[in-house]
């Protein structure tokens, strides 16, 4: 897993899903996984629903807001790869759920608010057609949200100028890694 954003009011907590070796039954794997966290800064806790469906869809993507609500992207039991389409729920602080079906199809990266980017960049990393869109994706949000303090996750933004903004800011500061890591998910996007 990787966390992302933690420390400062404003950005997301993100964590992506990865292969690892387990030790414990998946049982007990998603027990662990439903859990609370407090962002620095913030009396906000965190709680990720990972495992918080009643449909059998398989969680592909998880972010804790810091505002204390989060969102999961879902594959749903009835997925189909030719035409992928994803359900998320997004948490507010009290608990409260909405639900959306997200096909990745019609996500325009030029306009689009930062539900639809979060599903389509965890479908990007977990079919492994760009497999750092989640990661370079939840630092973007991140970015774009302390830098636009009132922004609302249905308000349709330009995510490739967010990203061509951190790249310049990388190449300016001289990380020429974090440059190319967030030049490979543009010019993916770019394509």
């Amino acid at each position: 897993m990787a966390i992302g954003g933690i420390g400062t009011a404003g950005y997301t907590v993100g964590y992506e899903t990865r292969r690892t070796q387990k030790t414990v039954s998946d049982k007990n794997f998603a027990g662990q996984m439903s859990n609370t966290a407090s962002v620095q800064n913030s009396n906000q806790p965190i709680t990720l629903h990972w495992f918080d469906t009643k449909e059998g869809d398989a969680p592909i993507g998880a972010c804790g807001l810091a505002d204390g609500g989060s969102a999961t992207v879902y594959k749903p039991a009835d997925f189909d790869p030719a035409n992928p389409v994803y359900k998320v729920k997004i948490w507010n602080e009290a608990g409260n759920v909405t639900e959306r079906m997200v096909d990745i199809s019609k996500v325009d990266p030029k306009n689009c608010d930062e539900i639809d980017m979060f599903a389509y960049s965890s479908h990007l990393t977990v079919s492994g057609e760009c497999p750092n869109a989640l990661s370079a994706f939840m630092s973007a949000a991140g970015y774009y949200r302390s830098s636009n303090n009132g922004t609302d996750f249905s308000d349709k933004t330009n995510w490739l100028n967010v990203i061509k903004d951190i790249m310049q800011m990388q190449y300016d500061a001289g990380n020429l890694k974090g440059y190319l890591d967030f030049k490979k998910f543009w010019d993916f996007l770019e394509q």
